[in-house]
């Protein structure tokens, strides 16, 4: 087992314990095993928390460890010592109460047999490269320069995912000139395709999310067309680092909308209208588990992973009717959207390659004002209603939507590592 390995670690440091039948027995060189275990304890680190398989540990000042660093936990018992997990480093940083370091480790989950509490101990046991157990030297040798700790601290797991669901929505519009009146539905369905992708190396992410279906709507003369839309939004993230306890992440984002209203109206009651614009976004994050989450041993496989915020400005919306239209020109056309969510993850190890798992659920509306200028297009009919020129519209669609996805780690972590070997 591991853990064996590991205790040969400590056996190391503390040689005398190697000539006991047992770990801790007395023996004809049990003077040397205290003061041993003294110096190893002292020049150990202690444990100040453990919440969601993530150990905060106090360091010394003037310490510092690179990412990916193994750690061993364990535990003093009189004057033996038992092996309860390891783990490796995710991060450092400064308590803002006192102004000392922390570092944050994740645990190992198959090599837990306790978690470590207030009061166990934590010692290196390994460079990330596979160097020699350098707890034999000072850990201060370990500094690592200021451009490399600042590159640590703003790393965050990455993840790539892919998520089916559905849409509940209400469509609503008003208008200054007859044109467009007729845009209203509610409660219909459409399916969601959601696809997005975060890199571990780079603190960019790219997200697509599209959704499309048809409802039926009325003509002039109250009879019944099928009308049909598509929207489709592609976004660029940028993830700031994280913060409160780096459990809040803000991410401005620039968005790319594309919506398609087609109509099988052919008065000027209901248009078929393509609308696009390019947007400015910020969302805000609440973490409560990091996105890359696996349960440790005997811990329950579904938690709720955190909750988000966005809204989006588009300050220059392009609209555009085919065939019967309110104009040739959207100059001052603008729009925005808002959405709140909650994400939750599920790991079923029982899986080949596609354990972990997410289902996700949101409120969001969008919003556009769309303004016309230029000569406009009648109904082609002997007596066509004139479409006044200069109109406006106001369109607004929410909706709830649920979707479940499948998330994995970044995939080009696997490639880099697979190119190491050779």
């Amino acid at each position: 087992m591991r853990s064996a390995a590991f205790l040969g670690v400590l056996l190391g440091l503390c040689p005398a314990w190697a000539d006991s039948t047992e770990l801790g027995t007395p023996n004809p060189k049990s003077a040397f095993l205290i003061p041993k275990l003294e110096e190893l304890t002292r020049r150990s680190m202690k444990v100040v928390e453990e919440k969601d398989g993530v150990v905060s540990v106090r360091l010394p000042d003037q310490t510092s460890f690179v990412e990916g660093t193994q750690i061993l936990f364990f535990r003093k018992k009189g004057i033996r010592v038992e092996v309860i997990a390891t783990g490796k480093v995710l991060t450092e940083e400064r308590e803002s109460k006192t102004g000392g370091l922390l570092l944050r480790v994740e645990l190992e989950r198959d090599t837990v047999t306790k978690y470590p509490a207030v009061g166990d101990f934590a010692t290196l046991l390994a460079d990330p490269a596979g160097g020699a157990e350098a707890d034999k030297r000072d850990r201060s040798d370990f500094l690592v320069p200021d451009d490399a700790l600042a590159r640590i601290s703003n790393e965050r797991p990455g993840h790539f995912e892919l998520g089916f669901g559905l849409l509940y929505g209400t469509l609503t519009s008003t208008t200054t000139t007859p044109a467009n009146n007729a845009k209203i539905s509610s409660s219909y369905r459409f399916g969601v395709i959601h696809a997005a992708y975060f890199s571990d190396y780079i603190p960019w992410g790219i997200e697509f999310d599209s959704h499309s279906g048809t409802f039926p709507t009325s003509t002039f003369y109250q009879t019944t067309v099928a009308s049909s839309e598509r929207i489709t939004v592609f976004g660029l993230h940028y993830r700031l680092p994280p913060f409160f306890n780096r459990k809040l992440e803000l991410s401005p984002k620039v968005t790319l909308l594309s919506d398609r209203f087609a109509t099988g109206n052919t008065d000027e009651n209901l248009l078929t209208t393509n609308t696009s614009g390019l947007g400015l976004g910020m969302r805000l994050s609440m973490n409560l588990l990091r996105n890359d989450w696996s349960p440790l041993k005997g811990e329950f496989p579904v938690k709720l992973q955190g909750f988000g915020v966005e809204g989006v400005y588009y300050p220059a919306l392009s609209a555009k009717d085919d065939g019967v239209s309110r104009g040739t020109d959207s100059s001052g056309s603008s729009g925005y959207s808002m959405r709140l969510s909650a994400t939750a993850l599920a790991w079923f190890d029982f899986i080949p390659f596609l354990k972990r798992w997410f289902v996700q659920g949101s409120y969001g509306f969008r919003s556009y004002s769309l303004k016309f200028s230029g000569p406009t297009t009648p109904e082609a009919v002997p007596s066509p209603v004139l479409i006044p020129q200069g109109g406006s519209a106001t369109e607004r669609e929410s909706d709830f939507r649920i979707f479940f996805g499948v998330r994995f780690n970044d995939p080009v972590k696997y490639i880099i590592k697979d190119k190491g070997k050779k």
